[in-house]
């Protein structure tokens, strides 16, 4: 019941603006003919219009336990309308086409077409075995391979890019539908959304708040500050812009995107947004919904606007205009996150409508030359004239003592230097800014620029270069900036989190055996390059980008004379730390009974 009233909802909501539809942008399928895309009921691992690098997420992920080779089935009845393969991106995919609802099924990173449409499989191979074996799209006849709603259309894989999973898109003619809008695909979970804070922002506010959130019950936030203290009220005045950050637990331990978010205002709802449609125009405008500078993908953190953001990115929105109000009156504001079975999570406070006058100023004021900010010692500089900004506000440089900061400097990386923090105020930009650290000596080789992410309480990596007194750097988010010299040397060791067989039995390779080796580094971080033997042997290995982890693929002939391999390894960081020797011994003694007549001899 509880659903059945969201979508309604959703039907009257338009998804980037709030206004309502003079009619749905989603097909008027009934929603019992739209079936689940496996043959076990798989969690979701990553969620509709979740933040990305480059755009937003348009599907779901599911997960698929490490595992290549599950089959994929038909959501409705329709026909493969198109097919493509590619080595980044969607990787091998399909296109399943309702002409009836005019809604499409897209089925992407899979391991094959081995499903019950045999003759598609084969046309796949003959496509790569007569044309570009890097790739290839191709738009089929109408009907050619016809299918029913739960028939296997192909198998799971990790083609394209990602780890092993599935990914479903629905597709309209006018965007695009989260899938978990269906029934019979979304979760039907019991937990409500997380919230992690509260950030509050106004014209008359000297500085931003950033309030932190503590579930009293199920549902029930109560938001505290900086030192501790419950927050209740807080007087302001003017334009006030509030962003939520959290994520929702679904039926798995990936941190994913909500399904809605409200704004009440003395119990009458001022803002929604839901997601459960995206225009194809909108799939890149990003900031339209998160403050990209504090949002974060790995590990996932929203910071949400509550209110609409201008699509041409140049005039900031705000929640509530309290120049509506009168004076010292006091307003109720509830701030909620939704899932897509309408569980909700809020956060209350009050606002009295009176400008505060105790307010301090905690950030120290810095030299502005246009988009152009420095520190007050004049070492640090961000240019932000060469990106869009969004807001009349500034870019805040403040140097902070090392005994002050809000994290913890992993052992073996000793500071260098000072601290600075960046923060905003009625300010976000979109792209790379540029910045400058001239610190007034040649660098050792050991030493590197370091960022700690401060709305994921992190630290990350920061794309930097080197230069004959200090460092240039490119900034996306928000943050502390320091100098740490790298003391410890990188780590590698076997994978043990994926399960003993990657593929299925009826896809795996019986002629190779494949070991993976995940590469760490505490500092500036590992090469990908590292040096491996087999019984003393140069051996050849591939780089897995998505598991952090190189590939070792050994022909299992080798077990004709070889009972045991002696495989050593080393790895190296950009500090020139070298790991300690790793050393696995592989016994071949398995290998015997699984290999197959066609296998090559390798002797």
């Amino acid at each position: 019941m509880r659903f059945s009233h969201l979508r309604n909802l959703a039907v009257l909501l338009f998804f980037s603006s709030g206004l309502l539809w003079g009619e749905s942008k989603i097909p008027d399928i009934p929603l019992d003919e739209v079936g689940f895309p496996l043959p076990y009921y798989s969690p979701v691992s990553g969620t509709f219009a979740e933040i990305r690098n480059h755009n937003l997420h348009l599907g779901s992920d599911f997960k698929s336990y490490g595992l290549n080779g599950h089959s994929i089935l038909a959501t409705f009845d329709g026909y493969i309308e198109e097919i493509s393969y590619s080595k980044t991106g969607y990787g091998l995919s399909l296109n399943l086409y309702s002409p009836k609802y005019k809604l499409k099924s897209k089925y992407a990173h899979l391991h094959s077409f081995g499903g019950s449409l045999n003759d598609l499989e084969l046309l796949r191979r003959a496509i790569l075995l007569m044309g570009d074996p890097t790739g290839f799209q191709l738009k089929l006849p109408p009907g050619m391979f016809a299918a029913k709603k739960g028939v296997s259309l192909g198998k799971t894989g990790e083609s394209g890019s990602g780890i092993s999973h599935l990914h479903l898109e629905f597709r309209a003619e006018k965007g695009i539908i989260n899938p978990l809008y269906f029934p019979e695909i979304h979760q039907k979970d019991k937990t409500p959304p997380t919230i992690l804070s509260l950030y509050l922002e106004g014209d008359h506010l000297e500085n931003p708040i950033l309030l932190s959130a503590k579930e009293k019950t199920k549902g029930k936030y109560e938001l505290y500050t900086d030192k501790g203290d419950l927050f209740e009220s807080i007087a302001l005045t003017g334009k006030i812009r509030i962003r939520m950050s959290g994520y929702d637990f679904i039926r798995s331990r990936n941190k994913n995107n909500v399904y809605g978010m409200d704004l009440a205002v003395n119990g009458k709802t001022t803002f929604t947004r839901n997601f459960d449609f995206l225009a194809y125009e909108d799939g890149s405008k990003k900031h339209q919904f998160y403050d990209i500078n504090r949002s974060s993908l790995a590990p996932p953190v929203y910071f949400y606007h509550m209110y609409e953001q201008s699509k041409n990115f140049k005039e900031e929105g705000f929640s509530l205009d309290l120049d509506g109000y009168k004076p010292k009156e006091k307003l109720s504001l509830e701030v909620s996150l939704r899932d897509a079975t309408g569980n909700k999570s809020s956060v209350y406070f009050t606002v009295i409508h009176e400008k505060d006058e105790k307010v301090s100023d905690r950030l120290s004021k810095n030299k502005k030359t246009g988009n152009i900010y420095n520190s007050l010692d004049g070492k640090l500089t961000v240019d932000l004239s060469k990106v869009e900004v969004s807001g009349e506000g500034s870019l805040q440089i403040t140097e902070i003592n090392s005994q002050n900061i809000p994290f913890k400097i992993p052992s073996g990386l000793p500071l260098k230097g000072k601290i600075y923090q960046l923060d905003t105020k009625k300010l976000s930009w979109k792209g790379e800014g540029s910045g400058e650290w001239n610190l007034g000596y040649p660098i050792p080789i050991k030493e590197s620029l370091y960022f700690y992410d401060s709305s994921i309480g992190k630290f990350q990596s920061i794309t930097q270069k080197r230069k004959s007194n200090g460092f240039s750097f490119k900034l996306t988010k928000l943050g502390f900036v320091m100098v740490l010299s790298d003391e410890t040397p990188p780590t590698i060791f076997p994978m043990t989190s994926l399960a003993r067989y990657i593929e299925l039995p009826e896809i795996r390779n019986q002629c190779f055996e494949e070991r993976y080796y995940v590469l760490g580094d505490t500092g500036s971080g590992f090469r990908t390059n590292v040096e491996l033997t087999i019984d003393g042997q140069s051996y050849p290995y591939e780089y897995d980008p998505d598991r952090r982890a190189i590939r070792v693929t050994i022909p299992k002939s080798l077990q004709k004379e070889r009972p045991y391999l002696l495989l050593e390894a080393k790895a190296f960081d950009f500090a020139g730390n070298v790991s300690e020797p790793f050393v696995d011994l592989i016994s071949t003694r398995g290998w015997k009974e699984e290999l197959q007549a066609s296998c090559p001899v390798m002797e």
